[in-house]
């Protein structure tokens, strides 16, 4: 046992030669993730009344900024003094997946608890305005060190073009994205499909999770059609089958924070390119 938690899931936290990911850090991280998610955090949230729709969605980008941003800081070994370490009680364990994202929860929460009780139900605002004070220092470290600002617009362009293209594409056969957190959803999943697939293709970076790496390996733009077929089917199901509005969005929800996360954290990576 010993031997399997140090080669699956110490080894790919301290040591830069290991993938970040592998099938069984992935499959033990993915089940805890879903467990917290809908049986911990969702039946919480719920019955505190938060409504999770498009409006938290957009207040919830700040906090998803940080993480993106602490993550690229940390890849361009911009901090030398903070490194990987599966230790809880030193920093470098908050900075790097998945503590880094640990942190980020946490102060999404506290930001959540805070903004709900001087606002009441209308916190979103001030949500936030305290997601985007966490973030600011660390984007700003980033763009102050950017070295690739063209790689950095040009992704966000193809991402706001890719975006409204498939929209426009796609009402033709179908009202499902006109559903503002449906678009969100496969705007996340465009986001870290395509944004992947150029970083792998023109540039020297490695896929770390092993069934993308795969898929991408046989061919980009296929690993870019699964990602965004997979999130329709997702969503078609959800809107089929979840009779609870509130816990259909926060499932919606979860696909955007996935793709989003994932996909603005290699945009900024190019940006130190």
């Amino acid at each position: 046992m010993q031997n399997l938690l140090e080669e699956f899931f110490i080894k790919p936290i301290i040591d830069s030669s290991y993938r970040g990911y592998n099938i069984v850090n992935t499959a033990v991280y993915g089940t805890i993730l879903l467990i917290v998610a809908f049986f911990v955090v969702y039946p919480l949230l719920h019955k505190k009344g938060i409504r999770f729709d498009f409006r938290f969605a957009l207040a919830l980008f700040p906090y998803i900024l940080l993480g993106v941003s602490l993550r690229a800081i940390n890849s361009a070994r911009l901090l030398p003094f903070i490194y990987k370490t599966p230790n809880p009680l030193e920093l470098g364990f908050w900075t790097f997946t998945p503590g880094v994202w640990l942190l980020v929860f946490a102060l999404t929460i506290f930001g959540l608890i805070i903004s709900r009780k001087l606002k009441g139900k209308d916190y979103h605002k001030l949500f936030a305005s305290l997601g985007i004070a966490f973030c600011f220092l660390p984007v700003l470290f980033c763009f102050i060190n950017f070295t690739n600002w063209f790689a950095f617009i040009a992704c966000l362009a193809l991402i706001a073009f890719l975006t409204f293209a498939f929209k426009f594409i796609a009402k033709r056969f179908t009202k499902m994205l006109e559903n503002k957190m449906n678009l969100l959803a496969v705007a996340g999943q465009l986001t870290d499909g395509s944004v992947t697939a150029i970083a792998l293709t023109f540039f020297s970076f490695r896929e770390q999770h092993p069934l993308s790496a795969l898929i991408l390996n046989i061919n980009p733009a296929l690993f870019i059609a699964l990602k965004v077929v997979t999130v329709l089917i997702l969503i078609y199901y959800v809107d089929k089958n979840f009779k609870n509005k509130n816990l259909a969005n926060f499932a919606k929800l979860f696909l955007i924070i996935l793709g989003f996360s994932t996909g603005l954290a290699s945009v900024f990576k190019l940006g130190f390119t």
